[in-house]
């Protein structure tokens, strides 16, 4: 078991480790969170990273010591400069988002009753290769990821969510195209398998049985067979399928692969199904928050998840994802709309007025701000999640 030490904060560019708590500043807000890894830091963002602790009155801090630098997950903080405001980020079609989750929906429903899916697949294809356009036109991750209504729309709508966030992070991290179409469509039928799990193991209200959970983790065989009988001969679609649930340190299923021997394209959706799957209510619990999902994601990262990935997650959702709502320094309350590349504490916010305000609705002085630019306005605290 690791063991924290306490290191002073005027030594800390002699460490290699990892923060083992999170650090907050006399006002609650979050200077430094849990699982950022000291090593990964250069000497200049070591003594911004010092100053702002030492200003804090914070004298020392609790780290995991290593020497592994490889898994780090947090970028460096940017220079500030003045005060801006910045345009609104663009945002996936919300009409092709919905002819998206028609043709998934109509896709489960057609399969549950026992039609093949062959007839299915092109018009689901044609429109993933839209969607794949779209997703690689897109600087940032926006409040594009949908969110569930009624409990019977929740397959659809994550795996939608599943496919936009994997198409996002393929598109950064493979820089093909192609492959990152295919994990767009392998994002969109990842759990095409649950078609054929009984309704009441899917909605059960409550923790599932051994035997319930054993038929569950049968979802990923099945879509294989399900897109196999369908024709379907491609290799990165059909590790998707298949391989999703996998885990880095073999503890997954259905084939318990390890590390480097899960496909990429598996990997990759791996932590973005359990990142859409943690942020939704469901049945059986309440949707975790935006912020304690990156925290999962962190924590389990080189258990769970690819390192690389989780990074890139990480760096596109920033400590705030688009859709956390924060509370300002100055007291307003923002909903955050995008993370600024390799700033993880300023994100893109937009003003939604006081809590007086967003509580009555009233909004109408909306205005974007990029908080890198706004060396007077921080984000306090994280107070909830935005539901459109």
């Amino acid at each position: 078991m690791l063991q924290a030490i306490r290191v002073p904060v005027k030594e800390l560019q002699r460490c290699s480790g990892v923060v083992a708590e999170d650090v907050v500043s006399n006002d609650k807000a979050l200077l430094l969170p849990y699982g950022s890894n000291l090593a990964f830091l250069d000497d200049r963002s070591i003594n911004i990273l010092k100053g702002k602790l030492i200003s804090e009155g914070i004298e020392y801090i609790n780290i995991y010591l290593h020497n592994d630098s490889d898994a780090s997950l947090i970028p460096s903080k940017q220079d500030e400069s003045n005060y801006q405001s910045a345009p609104p980020l663009r945002q996936i079609d919300k009409s092709l988002a919905e002819m998206a989750l028609y043709q998934i929906n109509d896709v489960y429903n057609r399969i549950a009753k026992g039609d093949a899916l062959s007839e299915l697949y092109e018009p689901l294809l044609n429109t993933a290769r839209v969607l794949t356009q779209e997703i690689l036109e897109s600087e940032a991750i926006t409040l594009s990821l949908y969110k569930v209504k009624e409990r019977d729309e929740y397959t659809f709508v994550h795996s939608l969510n599943v496919s936009l966030l994997s198409g996002f992070l393929a598109g950064k991290l493979l820089k093909n195209d192609s492959i990152t179409e295919k994990i767009v469509i392998g994002g969109l039928l990842h759990d095409v398998g649950k078609a054929k799990i009984p309704l009441e193991i899917l909605n059960k209200p409550g923790p599932l049985t051994a035997e319930e959970f054993a038929v569950m983790k049968g979802h990923p065989l099945i879509g294989f067979g399900i897109l196999r009988e369908a024709r379907i001969t491609d290799e990165t679609i059909l590790n998707v399928i298949l391989f999703h649930h996998e885990r880095i340190d073999g503890k997954g299923y259905p084939k318990g692969l390890t590390g480097k021997d899960i496909p990429v394209e598996a990997r990759i959706v791996a932590v973005a199904d359990v990142f859409d799957a943690v942020t939704t209510n469901r049945i059986y619990r309440s949707a975790e928050s935006l912020y304690k999902a990156v925290s999962l994601i962190i924590k389990d990262t080189n258990k769970h998840f690819d390192p690389k990935v989780s990074r890139e997650l990480v760096s596109a959702l920033g400590l705030y994802p688009p859709g956390t709502i924060v509370e300002l320094s100055d007291g307003n309350i923002a909903v955050v709309i995008a993370c600024n590349e390799g700033d993880l504490f300023r994100p893109t916010v937009k003003l939604m007025g006081s809590w007086e305000e967003v509580v009555s609705g009233d909004t109408s002085d909306e205005m974007v701000v990029n908080l890198r630019n706004t060396p007077c306005l921080y984000i306090k605290k994280a107070i909830g999640n935005f539901s459109k």
